[in-house]
């Protein structure tokens, strides 16, 4: 269906994807008008462009780091209309999204000083060596017990509530020795103020006094400064009613039950899972590690990010960042999205947020979402471990993960029911949705989790916007070369969109990306589809119809997968020389490389330059450079999406002549990796065999 010109529409109602993309577009053709001319933005429906960056934590971070490096050397990044982000690729694109914002030049992206620091925050979650790592371990830990004691306020409070309707039934219910107990009351009141104090003072110096900038907003650092408090009067006002000799004797039992039921009440209503569970820790650390230079921009607001009526470039220069979240609909009274798994596409970007079921919302006039922070998105969309997890999702584990607050997932404002005033909501009630996977959309708060949940590639927003040509990166762990991801976007695809990707003749991943079981290298590191419109909504008379298509060719998707394409050949290289070497040599010792385990969230230097590497590997590749050349941006010529579009399809190259070879000493390996042109020609004319040197440099790196 074609996108309409269209204003984005004023006010806090409910808006439905199309005028979301519709709204999206003014923006886009103003960017594309201040950065490129008017004739380029009059095109954007001709050669709309987007780059997506798969989940995979630090592993695609690190490669997606190394590859969109080298396409901004050319400045293809410049060039693209969105990014679109989920899981790990989000802190690639919060990097550039913040660096821009601050900077406000492309040529200081991915430079000496921001790479020598990211390699060294490999370890994001308790970087630093020695003492400081072991220290940056203890708060880790600290972080956890005080927010696994955060998270029981919400049950503590149903409990003793429910035994206090009780106990009003039954007299008989709680007895106290009034006399027994009254000896030790001193103490008891001096424990108890002592342990709360200790609890809510590391709680403030781990979560609010190390960075207190990176609040999703001023509401929550009051929620926690409030519900200290009401904790703290709650248990000081049950000591001495319950326990202590300095009970009041003309208050009526049923009054002092009431102040207690009431102060109770009261707390649950701040006591909100957000602020006891581990995200803030998560962001945090996600910021110090990828957003170190974006100076004011750190924990720049997400509506921020992109202004339609401003008149700064800055706020024009990143391309439009769409970020991925999940959905969780484990109780969803929609009929289309019901069951234990069930979930549906949750959008953060600054200008709308939502979903296809409850609807978009405008982020910057919304209460909820005019105070997200960047990094709370990033944060969110890379929560992993839930109780809610989409297509993941588990009755049992939903238990364990509750009780454990093992919680990276966030509530949020549910848009179907937003308005214009801040809902009040009684948070514990919500401790028991998760629970027992009572997740829907029913309710004023909605649970959004992990954008790999549901689509691990970030694809599906960008075919949505039915780009003409896209480049996904899937840099996900895939050991065994199953293409998961990718199964599951295509299966998305065509029955949600009504898009096929059709991987031309030659061009099967399976085929040329699966390992060769003799030697254990890939023949190609991307593969090229061509993407089919089947069917779509369109109003016709007023009414929305399918209308169905018979090959209708709407864009091209350049698939490209973590993937080594090395010579044949194992050298007697030191271990000590691993920086110097990085992919190839990283490889010979790790065998599982480039897909270790995503739970291994720690890369040291060595193995995160390994990793940024291969990046810059798989951009050259794709850009038909035969390896990594020494020309500095100034001196490279830009590529243009009409460019790559005609090169992808019509085989034309980007380089011509071809980059002369510098004089260099090449370690002696025969050469494994074959060529494939990259249009759409018989598989004996794709495949040709030729000689390759591998060369490698002494590089010096600023450890």
């Amino acid at each position: 269906m074609e996108t309409q010109k269209e204003q984005p529409q004023e006010g806090n109602e409910k808006i439905e994807y199309p005028k979301v993309i519709a709204g999206e577009d003014v923006l886009l053709r103003k960017r594309r008008e201040k950065l490129f001319g008017i004739d380029y933005a009059d095109r954007l429906s001709e050669n709309r462009f987007g780059i997506a960056l798969s989940g995979g934590g630090i592993r695609s971070a690190t490669i997606n780091l190394g590859l969109l490096k080298t396409l901004n050397k050319y400045n293809i990044l410049e060039h693209a209309d969105y990014i679109s982000t989920v899981s790990g690729g989000g802190y690639t694109g919060a990097y550039i999204q913040a660096t821009l914002k601050e900077t406000g030049a492309y040529e200081e992206l991915f430079n000496d000083e921001h790479i020598t620091y990211m390699r060294m925050r490999g370890e994001y979650l308790f970087p630093g060596t020695g003492w400081l790592k072991l220290w940056n371990q203890f708060v880790l830990v600290i972080s956890y017990i005080i927010s696994l004691i955060m998270s029981w306020i919400s049950p503590g409070i149903l409990i003793v509530l429910a035994m206090g309707l009780y106990a009003m039934v039954d007299d008989n219910f709680i007895t106290f020795d009034k006399e027994a107990i009254s000896a030790g009351t001193d103490q008891l009141f001096q424990y108890s103020a002592v342990a709360l104090a200790v609890i809510f003072l590391v709680h403030y110096i781990f979560n609010i006094a190390l960075n207190f900038n990176l609040y999703v907003s001023a509401y929550f650092n009051i929620a926690e400064a409030v519900l200290v408090g009401l904790v703290f009067l709650t248990v000081v006002t049950v000591v001495l009613i319950n326990f202590s000799s300095l009970r009041v004797p003309h208050i009526p039992d049923f009054a002092q039950k009431l102040v207690i039921g009431v102060l109770l009440i009261l707390l649950g209503f701040f006591a909100n899972p957000n602020a006891s569970s581990f995200h803030r820790f998560y962001r945090k650390q996600l910021a110090d590690a990828f957003m170190k230079f974006s100076g004011t921009n750190r924990n720049v607001l997400l509506k921020d990010l992109c202004q339609v009526d401003s008149a700064q470039q800055a706020d024009f220069l990143a391309p439009y960042p769409l970020i991925n979240t999940c959905l969780n609909l484990q109780s969803s009274s929609d009929p289309n999205f019901q069951g234990t798994k069930a979930s549906d596409y949750f959008l953060l970007s600054p200008l709308y947020a939502g979903a296809k079921l409850t609807g978009y919302v405008h982020t910057a006039e919304n209460y909820g979402y005019n105070t997200m922070t960047l990094p709370a998105a990033v944060t969110i969309s890379a929560a992993a471990v839930n109780p809610g997890m989409g297509i993941y999702s588990n009755k049992v584990l939903s238990i364990l993960t509750t009780i454990l607050n093992l919680r990276l997932g966030y509530w949020t404002w549910n848009p179907s029911w937003l308005k214009t005033t801040r809902p009040i909501v009684f948070w514990p009630f919500y401790f028991i949705y998760e629970l027992f996977s009572r997740i829907g959309t029913d309710k004023k708060m909605v649970n959004i989790s992990d954008g790999g949940h549901i689509e691990n590639l970030a694809v599906i927003e960008l075919l949505r916007r039915k780009c003409r040509l896209i480049l996904a990166i899937d840099a996900g762990a895939d050991p065994n070369f199953t293409f998961a991801d990718l199964e599951n976007l295509t299966i998305r695809a065509r029955n949600e969109l009504g898009v096929d990707i059709r991987f031309r003749p030659g061009q099967i991943p399976e085929e040329i990306m699966r390992p060769h079981p003799s030697h254990g290298y890939s023949l190609q590191r991307y593969a090229i589809a061509d993407l089919y419109q089947l069917w779509d909504k369109v109003v016709k008379d007023g009414k929305e119809v399918i209308e169905h298509y018979k090959d209708k060719k709407i864009g091209t998707m350049v698939y490209i997968k973590s993937t080594v394409t090395a010579p044949e050949g194992r050298p007697d290289i030191p271990k000590t020389d691993f920086l110097k070497y990085g992919t190839y040599k990283y490889k010979i010792y790790h065998p599982l490389f480039p897909h270790e385990p995503t739970s291994d969230q720690f890369f040291d230097p060595i193995q995160w330059e390994a990793y940024y590497q291969l990046g810059q590997y798989m951009g050259a590749d794709v850009l038909g450079l035969r390896r990594l050349d020494d020309r500095t941006k100034p001196n490279a010529r830009v590529i243009t999406p009409d460019e790559l579009i005609r090169y992808f399809d019509e085989g034309e190259p980007l380089f011509l002549p071809i980059i002369p070879q510098v004089d260099e000493i090449p370690v002696s390996m025969d050469a494994l990796e074959k060529s494939i042109r990259p249009r759409g020609v018989d598989v004996d004319e794709r495949f040709t065999e030729e000689e390759e040197k591998v060369v490698e440099k002494d590089v010096e790196y600023k450890m």
